[in-house]
């Protein structure tokens, strides 16, 4: 019984919440909107106490990146001089929100819902970006908020974090295109991933901005792609947890049954001396 307790207590880590999507936001300066956000998404919701913040308004641009099917571990499959590693990196003011809960979401559930809120309360211009499509004409010297919509994240693999790579590179392009010198920038996704599960407590950042992750992953199957998935861990906990310990007690078991007893004639014994005694 302790050992399937022991267990069930493992299983909301490794099968956590689907109802999460990760957050990352930078500034081209220093901004107190940033600073005083929780370290944790626990209980509030970030995009109110961003929207509360009387100095979200003087920012000339507050940019939406918007991403669907971004997950935590896309983020973390960036390599540290990828662009937006590179841009929370050198900010000032930045955070970093791997699974934020789709309860603490913006009412409609959605950041275009959360931008136009913002342009509503800052009284400022709202504009949509495709990147590749053409861009609307942007003054410098008017307030903006842009919605930039990313292409969705729809396949798994190497070929995801391949995407990821070129959405980053599209990114960088498309926001260094951009008038605006004092800018809010957040990157997070609209659309719930489904097939994606939280694998780890959100004390951890979402990007390894360490030196060591600075290229793709190179190499065999082991560099490329990650095998210990949440279903496979759960199955080897089971395994480890209570398959072993019935093999355990059941050869226990068998051991200790007494063999029957053996009738052999005592040694040096000759029965045919016996009889003609």
């Amino acid at each position: 019984m302790t050992r399937l307790a022991f267990l069930f207590s493992l299983l909301p880590v490794a099968l956590a919440f689907s109802d999460t999507f990760p957050l990352v936001a930078w500034t081209s300066h220093s901004s107190n909107v940033l600073s005083r956000l929780p370290s944790s998404t626990h209980s509030t919701d970030l995009f109110k106490t961003i929207l509360i913040d009387d100095e979200i308004c003087v920012h000339d641009a507050v940019i939406v990146v918007d991403q669907p099917g971004l997950h935590a571990s896309d983020l973390r499959s960036l390599p540290s001089n990828s662009h937006i590693a590179r841009s929370i990196n050198a900010s000032t003011s930045s955070r970093q929100y791997p699974y934020v809960r789709h309860d603490d979401h913006s009412s409609s559930g959605d950041l275009v819902s959360f931008a136009q809120s913002v342009s509503e309360r800052c009284n400022t211009r709202l504009i949509s970006l495709v990147p590749g499509h053409g861009h609307a004409s942007l003054d410098a010297g008017e307030k903006t908020v842009v919605v930039l919509s990313l292409p969705e994240l729809s396949v798994d693999g190497y070929a995801r974090k391949s995407n990821m790579l070129a959405h980053d590179d599209l990114l960088e392009s498309t926001l260094s295109a951009l008038p605006y010198s004092h800018h809010l920038t957040i990157y997070s996704t609209s659309v719930l991933p489904t097939h994606h599960k939280r694998q780890s407590p959100d004390s951890t950042p979402v990007l390894d901005l360490s030196s060591a992750n600075v290229a793709p992953p190179k190499g065999g199957i082991l560099a490329r792609y990650q095998l210990l998935t949440p279903g496979l861990i759960l199955v080897l906990l089971i395994v480890v947890g209570v398959l072993l310990p019935i093999i355990y007690f059941g050869i226990q078991a068998l051991a200790s049954i007494q063999s029957p007893v053996r009738m052999d004639a005592p040694k040096g014994f000759n029965a045919v001396d016996k009889k003609n005694q």
